[in-house]
């Protein structure tokens, strides 16, 4: 059975509780790569004001910490003794409208984790302070992202460890998103506040319903539903899929009531906490995201219809193909490589597909009856799925309104995007004959994950060329050492994570002395990674 038609079986029992030592230390090593670039991001630019979306952003910390919710309609901070940065931006804009906190729209989590760093900022009277610090806020938050999307995978696919690498790895690959992740937004927040809802949700189908794991679940969905609008939809969709699966598993009336119940919990702790939030914006706005307001407020001309832009393959393709190609690289054929890799994945996920059709015949031909309940690895991909078409609906609504799109914007798909990619190169590894199957995976995740990381660094360098030549590369004398260094302890980090599965071969991953059979081998490995 190759990997794919693996993921897409039942799991084993035998597949192991949580990811060894040795992987957990992989996955933080790649994240921390991932993460050196956005915090070289965050304390750099730190003097002047970069993004149009940044002082809105800020100034929404700001009014917290005066006290005040702001609206679509709040000024933006405008004292410049305290705020320079945000006051020289906003003076620069042509319109009035640009000149008010427009987030007001988004749940206000990630601003009351800037309210600290307003204190900070008064208190040494330091207004940079203000700046960096809710940058680095977002760009920790990236790295963290990178991690949880490891262990989701992990989740899909317990017994190949070498799935988790891989996709962490991907999702650390785009240095477009890297950079966005440094500056003063809420995406990486909502991202890696939604994707531990996820991973939370799986480990409860995945080992059992446990108190602490109902905990962790509600936290991590009242997290993302505080943090962005599409935090909500992943709370429902989880919720959802944890009811239902339990509800399979168990079709008696007790099974129903606690499916329900425990669907309840999930889903009604985030609403209680933060409902009250999308009702005020119904309220004010007449809908809970307050787009219709925001699009007639900055005059955005529909371009498409929603239906020309959902079937614009061109658009996708593009956007899709930005999040790994900086603009001072269009054109310089890099999409290509991107783009065979992603055929190559896609490649590998037919062909898993067709063989798990080709077993699930023969079981019926040995009259062995098919699992009545999903396994998490396609409860996790369904709920991947659904969640991402839904977030590309939005989009779509959003560009043929005259929305502008950016590619943080597709930061929300990338776990899905990650595991998929994963999962169906690692697919082409275990077709090709030769050696034992799990060391074959290893190295091959090794191999495409040193890749993928020396082409983000090679368009990361490029990046950081373009804003020196541009004079945008600005720094504190005082703390100019310090984005280097971590770019220096980044690359370091990209270094050993790679290098780590290729030096460290666990005992349990070693050939068996005596030829076995494909299920075999399967069955034996299962069980040696049990402990692994």
């Amino acid at each position: 059975m190759s990997h794919a038609a693996a993921v897409l079986a039942s799991e084993s029992t035998d597949a192991p509780a949580r990811p060894s030592t040795r992987l957990v230390v992989v996955l933080a090593l790649l994240a921390a790569f991932a993460a050196s670039m956005s915090v070289y991001v965050a304390a750099t630019h730190a003097l002047s004001y970069h993004a149009r979306d940044e002082g809105p952003n800020a100034s929404y910390a700001v009014s917290l910490h005066a006290g005040d919710l702001p609206t679509i309609d709040s000024p933006v901070a405008l004292d410049r003794d305290r705020f320079p940065q945000i006051a020289r931006g906003a003076n620069r804009e042509a319109f009035d409208r640009h000149r008010m906190i427009w987030t007001a729209n988004h749940p206000p989590l990630y601003y009351l984790l800037g309210v600290p760093w307003v204190a900070l900022a008064d208190a040494f009277d330091q207004p940079q302070v203000l700046i960096v610090g809710m940058r680095a806020t977002s760009a920790l938050a990236y790295g963290v992202l990178v991690f949880l999307v490891g262990l989701i995978a992990f989740e899909v696919t317990p017994r190949r460890p070498a799935a988790a690498m891989l996709a962490t790895a991907i999702t650390a690959s785009p240095a477009v998103l890297a950079v966005a992740a440094g500056f003063i937004m809420n995406d990486s927040v909502a991202v890696a506040a939604s994707s531990l809802t996820v991973l939370a949700t799986l480990r409860i189908l995945r080992l059992g319903v446990t108190r602490n794991r109902m905990i962790v679940m509600a936290a991590a969905g009242t997290l993302a539903a505080a943090t962005k609008a599409p935090g909500v939809i992943t709370v429902i969709m989880c919720g959802a899929a944890l009811g239902l699966t339990l509800l399979l598993r168990d079709r008696t009336w007790k099974g129903f009531l606690r499916a329900t119940w425990l669907t309840a919990i999930a889903t009604a702790v985030p609403g209680l906490a933060i409902g009250w939030f999308y009702v005020r914006n119904i309220v004010l706005y007449g809908d809970p995201t307050a787009s219709a307001a925001l699009l007639e407020r900055y005059q955005r001309v529909q371009v498409d219809t929603w239906f020309e832009v959902m079937t614009a393959p061109r658009f996708w393709h593009g956007w899709y193909d930005h999040l790994w190609v900086p603009l001072p690289l269009r054109g310089t054929g890099l999409h290509w490589i991107i783009d065979a890799i992603t055929l190559l994945a896609l490649l590998g996920l037919a062909l898993g597909v067709v063989a798990r059709l080709r077993d699930h015949g023969r079981e019926h031909g040995l009259v062995v009856s098919a699992p009545r309940v999903p396994s998490v690895a396609t409860v996790g991909l369904l709920v991947l799925i659904a969640h991402a078409f839904v977030i590309i609906v939005n989009l779509a609504q959003f560009r043929s309104g005259g929305g502008n799109p950016h590619e943080r914007y597709l930061m929300t798909i990338m776990p899905l995007v990650a595991i998929v990619l994963s999962v169906g190169l690692l697919a082409i590894v275990d077709a090709v004959p030769w050696g034992e199957i799990r060391r074959r995976e290893e190295i091959a995740a090794a191999i495409v994950s040193a890749f993928l990381l020396g082409m983000a660094a090679a368009t990361f360098v490029v990046w950081m060329r373009t804003q020196i030549h541009l004079g945008l590369d600005r720094m504190l004398p005082e703390i100019r050492p310090l984005p280097y260094m971590a770019l220096g302890i980044g690359a370091l980090c990209a270094i050993a994570g790679v290098s780590l599965p290729l030096l460290w071969r666990p005992a349990a991953l070693e050939r068996p002395s005596s030829v076995r059979s494909a299920a075999d081998e399967d069955q034996h490995q299962a069980k040696a990674l049990a402990n692994y």
